[in-house]
């Protein structure tokens, strides 16, 4: 940053010092004020008959406008510096008020005039501000440039939600009062315009009638941007500052949540005044419903398949130990029939201590009662 300000300020000196300048009259004079017919401004004796305060000859050969928006912080100003160059191109010597147009209530106004001739630093100069109107008294040889630093903050609000925007306008003429023509040095930009920024801030330039203000040659660094512009075909430059608060990556999922949080709030409205949507959801509803019906459905079958194929087994059996039965003798048959009361005893005490399965027991018990039910009809 500082190398870009002292590139500027070389361009500005080089601009001042290529055109010619003459010392000021009265220079190693008596410079003590007490000549008849002249007047004493500023240390310096000016011939009145060769002097005029009109300033129809005075041109700006170059102007620099530096605008800082990080300067202060959260304080909500912008710092600006203008440097301006001003030329006297008439036959006479100007005395008289030099002005330029400021922002509503500038603050920490400062207007200093660089010196020229074997001297460095400024000159503090006491300006007058009448409404937008800063004019100070000065005089400016013929065909003689002189330069000038004014400094202030303007207070400005940030608008806009997602994007966050500064503004700062500047009338480079104001009919009536200001009409300086700019008129730069052959090879030199007549207006230079510096924004300091931010890597996610952008800059965008319109004039007075909100059209888009554009230059080829400028020069784009990571915490400013630098305008040059040769020809001066604007009458006001405004100067639009735009910052995101919020990672703009991130607003996309908020905005996603948000209207899914909207939809769901929203369906029950939605829902009754949509037939349609009512005819989906009981299609969704009735399918649901009838999916576990069918499995049970097909469970039951199976249970039932089951249960008969058991039964005709058992009829089988029972067929086929009732012909066994009818050949044998009484004997036999009560001996059998003891037996088996003595399986079914110890079948229960088996199960009751749980070394028989449920469907283990259920099979053997039915058996044993088959048979002795086969028995006793005999």
């Amino acid at each position: 940053m500082k190398k870009t300000n002292l590139f500027i300020t070389s361009i500005l000196l080089i601009a001042l010092f290529t055109i010619p300048v003459f010392g000021f009259p009265g220079m190693g004079r008596n410079t003590s004020g007490t000549t008849t017919g002249n007047i004493t401004q500023t240390g310096q004796i000016i011939d009145l008959a060769n002097a005029t305060q009109s300033d129809q000859n005075i041109e700006i050969s170059s102007h620099l406008i530096e605008v800082d928006p990080n300067l202060y912080g959260l304080q909500n100003k912008l710092f600006v510096r203008e440097t301006i160059l001003f030329r006297n191109k008439g036959t006479k010597i100007f005395s008289g008020a030099l002005k330029t147009w400021v922002p509503e209530g500038p603050g920490d106004l400062k207007v200093m005039k660089a010196q020229m001739v074997a001297q460095t630093g400024g000159q503090p100069v006491l300006p007058v501000l009448n409404g937008n109107i800063i004019s100070w008294q000065d005089y400016i040889d013929v065909n003689s440039v002189v330069m000038y630093v004014l400094e202030y903050n303007i207070s400005v609000q940030p608008t806009g939600s997602i994007t966050k925007s500064e503004f700062y306008s500047k009338k480079l003429l104001s009919p009536t009062l200001i009409n300086y023509k700019y008129v730069p040095s052959p090879g030199y930009p007549a207006f230079l315009l510096k924004v300091s920024k931010s890597s996610d801030s952008s800059i965008t330039l319109t004039d007075e009638n909100q059209n888009k203000i554009t230059s080829q040659d400028f020069t784009d660094q990571s915490d400013s941007i630098l305008y040059r512009f040769s020809d001066v075909r604007f009458k006001e430059i405004n100067i639009e500052i735009s910052k995101s608060p919020v990672d703009l990556s991130k607003i996309a999922i908020y905005l996603i949540i948000g209207i899914l949080i909207i939809l769901v709030l929203a369906y029950p409205v939605i829902r009754k005044k949509s037939p349609k949507l009512m005819e989906i959801e009981e299609k969704i509803r009735n399918s649901l419903k009838k999916e576990p019906g069918s499995r049970e459905k097909k469970k039951s079958d199976k249970e039932v398949a089951s249960e008969d194929s058991e039964a005709d087994e058992l009829e089988e059996e029972s067929a086929s130990e009732a012909e066994n039965i009818s050949g044998r003798a009484n004997d036999e048959l009560e001996t059998e029939k003891n037996e088996l009361g003595s399986k079914l005893d110890k079948l229960e005490k088996d199960y009751a201590s749980g070394n028989l399965i449920d469907e283990e027991y259920e099979e053997l018990r039915n058996s044993y009662r088959q048979k002795l039910k086969n028995i006793n009809k005999r």
